[in-house]
This record gives structure tokens, sequence and C-alpha cells, in this order.
């Protein structure tokens, strides 16, 4: 495991965690994910570790006997899911000490090696105005190297535009799935097309915005020139208190409009931002906002 991405002392935990999703989970291979379709199978998918509580006679005496380690059998009507992992790799997300694009790839790793453990398929794309670079169909913990490798190569590119990129070839595949967007979607052609594209997808859409505590509360002050880290342009301006109160009551109104967006068209949203500890994020956060269960 790359270390710099997952602290390996909590793996253990993401590994009994899923992927929460409103579409019913279906498929052509047994997952690990209970579907809502009515019906039960006896045909075996997998085995898991025995936990205090779980029904004794799902227990696998035969690997008990081979292991001397308690194994339940999973008996499915479980079946897989489809989770797609977006990881905005913009200039402006290179902001920041430390920088969103590092919290954003732990993000995609957390969430991405939770998915594999419970033999989802996982895909992650790296865009800007287009798709970067793609990893696609991953199934099962032992790609999770395969993925976390991926992850850690991943840079910061150019001008950002979701809509754009999304309409990429190959960016959105056919199947119904979940669709997880780690931006801090400051896209100057703005986000609804984009995200509108990936739901007529069949995609159930979760939008983490990734903020740093500089962008939040700047402390800028006097007479500076400020360069847009996408485009170049350049602006004199004279930093005062009330101008820095107006910044700030502006990005407020603007993580509003996106709350009451993705709200409007039943979105999950979170925004979350570089200085919260990954753990919190993810265990904490995530689970009340309901991403993960």
């Amino acid at each position: 495991m790359n270390s710099q991405i997952l602290d390996p002392s909590w793996l253990a935990r993401l590994e009994r965690m899923q992927m929460a999703s409103k579409r019913t989970a279906s498929g052509s291979q047994a997952g690990k994910r209970r579907s809502r379709m009515l019906g039960s199978s006896m045909e075996f998918a997998d085995y898991r570790a025995y936990v205090p509580g779980d029904d004794l006679r799902q227990l696998d005496w035969n690997a008990y006997a081979r292991s001397g380690k308690l194994f339940l059998k999973k008996f499915l009507d479980e079946t897989e899911l489809h989770v797609t992992i977006y990881v905005d790799c913009s200039r402006s997300m290179s902001y920041g000490q430390p920088d969103k694009m590092k919290l954003a790839v732990q993000l995609a790793a957390a969430l991405g090696y939770l998915s594999l453990c419970h033999l989802d398929h996982v895909s992650v794309y790296a865009f800007d105005s287009r798709v970067l670079a793609s990893l696609r169909g991953l199934q099962g913990k032992n790609q999770a190297m395969r993925l976390l490798d991926f992850l850690s190569r991943m840079g910061s590119g150019g001008t950002g535009d979701l809509h754009a990129a999304m309409r990429s070839p190959g960016a959105v595949h056919g199947k119904a799935g979940v669709s997880i967007v780690l931006s801090d979607f400051l896209f100057e052609s703005g986000y609804e097309q984009g995200i509108a594209y990936l739901q007529a997808a069949r995609q159930d859409v979760t939008l983490v915005q990734v903020l740093s505590g500089e962008e939040l509360d700047p402390t800028y002050q006097g007479e500076l020139r400020l360069i847009d880290s996408e485009t170049g342009q350049a602006k004199e301006v004279s930093i005062s208190g009330l101008l820095m109160e107006e910044y700030r009551n502006s990005l407020r109104d603007f993580q509003q409009q996106l709350s009451a967006f993705a709200f409007g068209r039943g979105i999950s949203y979170v925004a979350v931002q570089t200085e919260q500890p990954l753990e919190q994020i993810v265990f904490q956060v995530f689970r009340q906002a309901g991403i993960i269960r």
C-alpha cells in the first residue's frame, strides 16, 4: 500500500464500509452488496472474516479446519455496483497548503479502496477540460495497488471545464452506477451542464467540493497583483477589509448555489477543506452525508 495516500492503520475500518447508492445494484456477477430486488440466491459469492454478532450458522467450518480462522460464506442476492470517481486535475486544484489536489487524491483512494473491498467495479478519471488519464473496470481488493499507483501519479493540468471533460470520448460509460466528482467546482464555464450530462447517463451523482482554508478565509492585504492560476490573467487590486468581506460573501453564495443545485437535482453534496484530517472526512463527514455507510 502507498502509505503516502492512505494510512494503513485504518484500512480495516474502510473494508467494513461500503458505497451508498440510491440505485438498485445489479449485475451479472455476485458482489458483496445487498440488492433491493426481491428474491434470494443460495449461490456462493465470497467469504468475509467473522465479527462478533454474525450469524454462526453462516460459518464455514471447512475453511476453519484449513486455516484456523473463522469465515462466513456469503450467499447472495447481493450484486455489484459500478463506481466511477472523477478527480479534477485543473491547475486551480494545486492551490493551498496542503493543496486541494492532494486531498482529492486521498479521498479518491479511500472511496475506491472500500468499493474494491466490496467487489464493486471501480473506474477513475483524471480531468481538466478533457480526460487526461483513466483506469477502468477494476474489481476486487487485489486491484488496490493498481488504483493507488494510478492515483499517486496524478498532477494538476490546465484549464478546467467539467462539461467538455464529460463529453470526452469514453468519459462516461453506459452502465448505471455511482459517480463521484472531486473538485473545487471553480469552472469558468460553470458546472451545471457537466453534472446534468452525468445524470442523463443514469449516474447517481455525488459532488465533493474541495477547498483550502486559504480560499475560505484569505489573509491578503495591501496592493497586490493577483493572477488567475488557469487563465494567467492578472489584475491589480487594493485589498481592504471590506473587499475581503465581499469575497467571503461571494464564496459563501457560490457554495450555497452549488448546494441548492445539487439538492434540486437529488444529488449528494458535501464541502470539505484541505486542513481537515482525512480520517475525519471519510468516517464522519461522508457517513453523515450518506455517501458511505
